[in-house]
């Protein structure tokens, strides 16, 4: 049982820390069309809070909380943005499996591509480490695989419209849906552990209510991402993501299968978000226009 129980932690921990982190498959990337996006839906200062939940057997077990930030930055005197997100198990469980996940992007303020890019993970007794330094005029990324030794970098090669993790989500936010049909699918294009990931896609699944973790509701637009087989997915359509339907583009819930039960994210709180929430839905004036 103590076995069990604990192999159970590390999977409520590991979704504590990468469950809002896949929602950079949102980003969806015609490849005719042009990397540039438009007026952005996001500011400095901005952040989002989630709390993410797993479920096994119909019992949804609280994992982590995730947090992401933007902040002003610089890079050899041009002004960027910094986007950072930070995924973590519980505190008081902290003791069996802690988790202290960390990601950042430095990105140009007009394109949002990335300059440099930064994951580190720590996962109990598992360590990740990269950090990449993006050409973007060669089209190379040097990727330094230790903490370590930040020196010794390897060179990879990445074609127009990559994105990192962080980025990618971003990137995403700024897109028009408008012109979308139920069903249709948009190609993808992803860099992450030195591999450039662009045979998955988006698919558009119209509008949608969603809940956030204070019960209250918002139209958004819904998505389904295909998935890339790994330790947590099947490779297929198993997530549903949800942002909002406004100018922010916020996201509000992801929900998707795994291999062992089924996992949730929902937004806690913001704040500094560039535009009024016209998204959110006003349950009593909904009952009496009923």
């Amino acid at each position: 049982m103590l076995l069990q129980n604990r192999i159970l932690n590390r999977i409520n921990f590991k979704i504590a820390s990468t469950i809002i982190f896949v929602l950079a498959f949102l980003i969806s990337i015609d490849s005719s069309a042009q990397c540039d996006p438009g007026e952005l839906p996001f500011q400095a200062g901005e952040r989002l809070d989630y709390d993410a939940y797993y479920n096994l057997k119909k019992i949804w077990v609280p994992a982590g909380k995730v947090r992401f930030e933007v902040s002003d930055s610089t890079v050899n005197g041009e002004k960027c943005f910094l986007l950072d997100g930070k995924g973590k198990s519980l505190k008081g469980y902290d003791s069996f499996f802690k988790v202290r996940d960390h990601y950042s992007s430095v990105v140009n303020k007009s394109t949002l591509q990335p300059y440099l890019f930064e994951r580190d993970i720590h996962e109990g007794g598992f360590d990740l480490y990269y950090y990449y330094n993006f050409d973007l005029q060669k089209k190379e990324a040097r990727v330094a695989c230790s903490k370590k030794d930040t020196t010794t970098k390897k060179i990879f090669e990445f074609p127009e419209c990559t994105f990192d993790v962080i980025s990618a989500v971003y990137y995403a936010r700024t897109l028009n849906f408008d012109n979308m049909e139920i069903g249709d699918t948009i190609p993808l294009q992803l860099m992450m552990d030195k591999e450039v990931y662009s045979n998955v896609y988006v698919r558009y699944m119209g509008k949608a209510r969603a809940q956030d973790q204070n019960g209250k509701y918002y139209k958004c637009i819904k998505f389904r991402p295909f998935l890339v087989e790994g330790t947590l997915f099947e490779e297929g359509e198993f997530m549903n993501v949800y942002v909002t339907d406004d100018k922010n583009h916020l996201p509000i819930m992801v929900e998707a299968e795994i291999l062992v039960g089924s996992v949730k994210a929902f937004l806690s709180s913001y704040r500094n978000v560039k535009y009024p929430i016209d998204a959110r839905i006003d349950l009593i004036r909904l009952h009496k226009l009923c």
